[in-house]
């Protein structure tokens, strides 16, 4: 081998391992880019996640004070009611006229029981439901993601 001979083998090694590092370089760039816009991703999924939750729980909030706020008016209207039962009650001349007004009362008082327990079955079931929306719409969002990563 002549020293012109090596140089030009030197020349080429030291290119061919110039353009490999080059490679090595760019792939790793891209690789390092690549999890950064992943990582950047998973931080606004879980930060969209978290407002679905934050929703979930404000409209959660707001059905508790409604429920609060209704079952406080439900027990004045009850009170009310007894008391004013109990002072037409004191006034009662006969045990049929107390018969009847009890029975009228108590009559009144199971149907205004079972309207409201009726109020109340659809009042909860539109709160689960607005609980359970924010919730839900994420689970479609992330499946939806999923599904476009898959097929791209």
């Amino acid at each position: 081998m002549t020293e012109e001979t090596i140089k030009t083998a030197a020349a080429d090694i030291s290119e061919k391992a110039t353009t490999m590092f080059h490679d090595m370089t760019a792939k790793a760039k891209a690789a390092f880019e690549k999890t950064g816009d992943i990582s950047k991703e998973a931080v606004e999924f879980q930060k969209a996640n978290l407002e679905a939750v934050v929703a979930s729980g404000k409209a959660a909030a707001k059905g508790l004070q409604d429920v609060t706020q209704h079952n406080v008016e439900l027990g004045k209207k009850s009170w009310e009611a007894t008391t004013a039962h109990m002072k037409s009650l004191a006034g009662m001349q006969s045990p049929v006229d107390l018969m009847k007004a009890q029975t009228e009362f108590a009559r009144g008082q199971f149907d205004a029981i079972v309207s409201d327990f009726s109020k109340s079955t659809e009042f909860y079931m539109k709160l689960a439901g607005e609980i359970a929306q924010p919730i839900q719409n994420r689970y479609a969002a992330a499946t939806e993601q999923l599904k476009s990563r898959f097929a791209a």
